[in-house]
């Protein structure tokens, strides 16, 4: 999928001496990719009183001469952010200024419920400096399929290239033949597939308000970030073990997105990419397995 060319162009672009900007939190690998190849990495913080909008001066702040990658995912995760034009024009300005290279992940580009999704290549001056990230598994349900992709101009993919042939010869031929005609679906399937999950994000919305969690609505991807301090169970690693082994329900611990977990203590992640009835049983069980809720 996308996370070997996540791999291979952290890899190919930077190296020991450098500095990777990242948004923090952010999908783990920007930050562990950027190590493992002897870069240092420096987050730029979405902070949950600003809704995790980026913050252009305090972005501006963490650039220095060693500055050679800045990464954007947008829609986001784990947050489900969209960023607007406004904020990725202020990261392109910032890109043009400092002659940086942009890894734009958009693996969830077809998910955006509010707003709309802009690509950082297609602003001025970004199409030469920016590697976007794609993936059929999100767009498709077909995530085992592992089919992703880079779009980035002959120079920048040129060294992504040359290393991919010694770290995957070649995706299976059946699924890339399976995927072009997926690419190819008609409009109408974007249609449903976007109505679907939304529908999944609304139920999963009301009925964690329902059970006293505070949801944070996210504008894409398929998560939800919400606030389980109501339940006194602790920080999110214990809030989720107890969840999985008391109630039942599974759900990720979001400490692990930020460079310093405790930031994320608060929140919980739950994923709605599943059937309805998966939802509506996780809810059941929630509703009837969580403590009343205590307010403040």
């Amino acid at each position: 999928g996308a996370k070997p060319i996540m791999f291979l162009a952290i890899g190919t672009l930077c190296g020991p001496g450098d500095e990777v900007v990242y948004p923090d939190p952010g999908f783990p690998m920007y930050e562990s990719l950027t190590k493992f190849f002897g870069a240092t990495p420096v987050p730029y913080p979405l902070r949950e009183e600003n809704e995790f909008r980026v913050d252009p001066e305090e972005l501006k702040a963490l650039i220095t001469p060693k500055t050679k990658l800045l990464i954007v995912n947008t829609p986001h995760n784990p947050t489900g952010r969209v960023l607007d034009r406004t904020e990725l024009e202020a990261v392109a300005s910032l890109c043009r200024e400092h002659d940086l290279i942009a890894i734009s992940d958009e693996v969830y580009d077809r998910l955006v419920y509010e707003g709309r999704h802009v690509s950082l290549a297609t602003l001025p001056g970004m199409r030469e400096r920016t590697v976007t990230l794609g993936s059929l598994g999100k767009t498709f349900s077909l995530t085992g399929w592992k089919i992703g992709w880079a779009i980035a101009p002959p120079n920048l993919t040129a060294g992504i290239r040359a290393s991919h042939q010694f770290l995957t010869f070649c995706a299976a031929a059946p699924l890339q033949r399976a995927a072009i005609a997926a690419l190819q679906a008609p409009d109408s399937y974007f249609v449903d597939f976007l109505a679907g999950y939304r529908r999944r994000r609304d139920l999963l919305l009301d009925g964690l308000r329902g059970i006293g969690f505070r949801p944070y609505v996210p504008q894409g991807s398929y998560f939800v970030l919400a606030d389980h301090t109501p339940f006194g169970w602790g920080d999110d690693l214990a809030f989720c073990r107890r969840l999985c082994s008391e109630v039942g329900v599974a759900a990720i611990p979001p400490g692990s997105f930020y460079s310093d977990r405790a930031r994320g203590k608060d929140l919980v992640r739950f994923a709605f990419c599943k059937r309805m009835e998966t939802l509506e049983s996780a809810l059941e069980q929630m509703g009837k397995g969580m403590p009343k809720p205590v307010r403040a």
